[in-house]
C-alpha cells in the first residue's frame, strides 16, 4: 500500500485541539440551555397569571350568564309583539292589494290616454312636414331664380365690360386720327 490510500492518524497536540474546541461548544451549548431555562421560567410564572386572570373571568362570566337569561326572557316579549306587528302587516297586505288593483286601472287609462296623444301628434308632425315642405319649395324655387339673375346679371356684365372695351379702343383710335391730322387756323 502506498502512503496515500491509508489516512494518517492524528498527531495527539491535534487530538487535543479538537477535544478542547468540543469541550468549549458543549459549555457554550449549557449556557443557552440555563438562559432558556430561565426564560422559561419567566414564562411559567406569566403563564400562572394568565390562568389567575382566566379564573377571574370565569367568575364574571357566570354573572353574565344569569343577565343573559334575563335578556333571553326579554326577547321572548319581543317576539310577541312582533307577532303582533306581522299581523298589521297583513292587514296593511290586503290593502295594499286593493291599491294595487286601482294601480292597474289608472295604468290602462295612461295607456289609452297615450296612444291618443300620440295619434294626435303625429297628425300634427304630418301638417307641419307638409308646411315644411311647402316652405322648403318655395325657398328652392327662390333659390334658383336668385340664380338665374345672378346668372344673367353677369352676362349682362360682361357684355359691358365689352362694350366699354371697345369704346375705349374706338376713342384710342379716334384720338390717334385726330393727332395725325393737323387742326387747320381759319
Amino acid at each position: 500500500m502506498s502512503d496515500e490510500s491509508t489516512p494518517e492518524a492524528p498527531h495527539p497536540s491535534e487530538m487535543e485541539m479538537l477535544r478542547a474546541e468540543m469541550r468549549a461548544g458543549f459549555q457554550s451549548v449549557e449556557k443557552r440551555f440555563d438562559a432558556v431555562d430561565k426564560r422559561l421560567e419567566g414564562h411559567d410564572k406569566r403563564f400562572d397569571e394568565v390562568d389567575r386572570r382566566f379564573d377571574a373571568v370565569d367568575k364574571r362570566l357566570e354573572g353574565h350568564d344569569k343577565r343573559f337569561d334575563e335578556v333571553d326572557k326579554r326577547f321572548d316579549e319581543v317576539d310577541k309583539r312582533f307577532d303582533e306587528v306581522d299581523k298589521r302587516f297583513h292587514e296593511v297586505d290586503s290593502r295594499f292589494d286593493g291599491v294595487d288593483k286601482r294601480h292597474v286601472t289608472l295604468d290602462a287609462r295612461i295607456t289609452d290616454e297615450e296612444a291618443a296623444t300620440r295619434r294626435h301628434i303625429d297628425i300634427v308632425a304630418e301638417g307641419l312636414r307638409e308646411s315644411f315642405k311647402i316652405v322648403i319649395d318655395k325657398t328652392m324655387a327662390t333659390g334658383d331664380k336668385v340664380d338665374r339673375l345672378i346668372a344673367s346679371n353677369a352676362i349682362e356684365h360682361a357684355a359691358f365690360r365689352d362694350g366699354h372695351t371697345e369704346h375705349e379702343v374706338r376713342i384710342t383710335r379716334l384720338e390717334a386720327a385726330r393727332g395725325k391730322r393737323k387742326p387747320t387756323t381759319t
